[in-house]
């Protein structure tokens, strides 16, 4: 069974259009449209703050880790606070 299932997916990735799969790809334009509501000031080289519509967080480029917490369950799991220092470069 696992096996099988695991081909299935193989299968359905031979055909995106990117290397990302289109569910993230998705994710992260949504985030990445949103990040333009954000603010981020930089503190040093590893941290930021950033100040969206609604709240603000505390990111830590270095740990890996923000305020909201998200960061300490995957990586992948980026917001719009997350994707807006990323666009800048650091």
């Amino acid at each position: 069974m696992l096996m099988a299932r695991l081909q299935v997916n193989r299968d359905s990735a031979e055909e995106w259009d990117s290397l990302i799969c289109p569910r993230i790809m998705e994710t992260l334009k949504k985030n990445m449209k949103q990040s333009g509501e954000c603010i981020p000031m930089k503190s040093d080289d590893w941290h930021f703050q950033i100040m969206g519509p609604y709240d603000q967080h505390t990111v830590d480029m270095s740990q890996k880790s923000c305020s909201c917490r998200r960061w300490d369950l995957t990586v992948l799991r980026l917001t719009r606070e997350h994707m807006h220092i990323l666009s800048l470069g650091s």
